[in-house]
């Protein structure tokens, strides 16, 4: 088995665990190798141990949210200089954790993931939030919660600055919907990483990384409409029908009905009495 097959292989095994048992530094770092399979692992998980010891010596017990964040703070985004990447906002290293590291630069998912495991190795509840557009987090503490956002040096923000954070991106029309602000699970934030990745790859036309990307995120969300209409279509263009008509009657299953169902049905009875180019 090689190194390729040996990640692919580690990747499911980790879409099999159940939503709680998910290493989210692990798993983080495991979609990093799709790019650098020779990674070091444990350096990185070692920088992530660093940074919440030096955070550690400086809280104590009775200090209030907003201290223990400016705590936080002070470290990743003062000392370390972690920031976020506008300039080269669509690069595919803001979203692979260890260029991240490397760099001190990443998009607003991937610097809200250090955030959450830094805190989390600090016995601290922080959790990601995917509004649309952008990503921030929450810290629930028994002052309440706080919003944060990684992705502008930890700033606080109010329940109205995050609808106002959605409707930059949605548009004015957008209604507010405080479901927005609902954290969200360690699998549908691994999926929304593999997404963004899949939209850059995409746009570079790079099917082979595409590939993959759609192919772990059905791992983990296996019934995902969008993503196995796009696989099955890459299958047709890898000359596999067989697959590629698996995944169009998937696709029908976990689709609600439109125009379209009719043609798709049809593509698939083309599609089974093709055969594969692939030997």
């Amino acid at each position: 088995m090689d190194l390729t097959e040996q990640i692919d292989k580690g990747f499911l095994q980790l879409a099999s665990l159940s939503d709680n048992r998910i290493n989210m530094a692990h798993s983080a770092l495991l979609i990093a190798k799709a790019a650098y399979p020779d990674l070091d692992e444990s350096l990185y998980l070692a920088h992530l141990d660093r940074l919440a010891a030096d955070i550690k010596r400086d809280l104590t017990a009775d200090l209030k949210a907003v201290d223990i964040i400016a705590r936080i703070n002070n470290v990743l985004f003062d000392r370390e200089k972690f920031r976020g990447n506008r300039e080269q906002y669509y690069d595919p290293d803001n979203s692979f954790l260890n260029r991240v590291f490397d760099r001190k630069t990443g998009i607003p998912i991937t610097l809200c993931l250090i955030y959450i495991e830094v805190a989390g190795r600090l016995g601290l509840d922080v959790r990601g939030i995917g509004l649309p557009g952008h990503f921030i987090a929450t810290f629930y503490h028994t002052d309440g919660k706080t919003y944060i956002d990684p992705f502008n040096r930890g700033e606080i923000r109010s329940v109205k600055d995050c609808l106002e954070i959605v409707r930059t991106y949605a548009g004015e029309n957008a209604q507010p919907d405080l479901g927005w602000l609902r954290p969200i699970g360690r699998k549908e934030l691994l999926a929304r990483m593999l997404r963004n990745l899949k939209l850059i790859y995409a746009r570079q036309e790079n099917d082979v990384m595409l590939f993959k990307m759609v192919h772990w995120i059905l791992q983990l969300q296996p019934d995902s409409p969008l993503e196995l209409s796009e696989r099955a279509l890459l299958y047709e263009e890898m000359g596999n029908p067989a697959r590629a008509a698996v995944d169009w009657e998937r696709y029908l299953v976990n689709t609600d009905d439109h125009p379209g169902m009719q043609k798709i049905r049809a593509r698939i009875d083309i599609l089974k009495k093709m055969q594969s180019r692939i030997h």
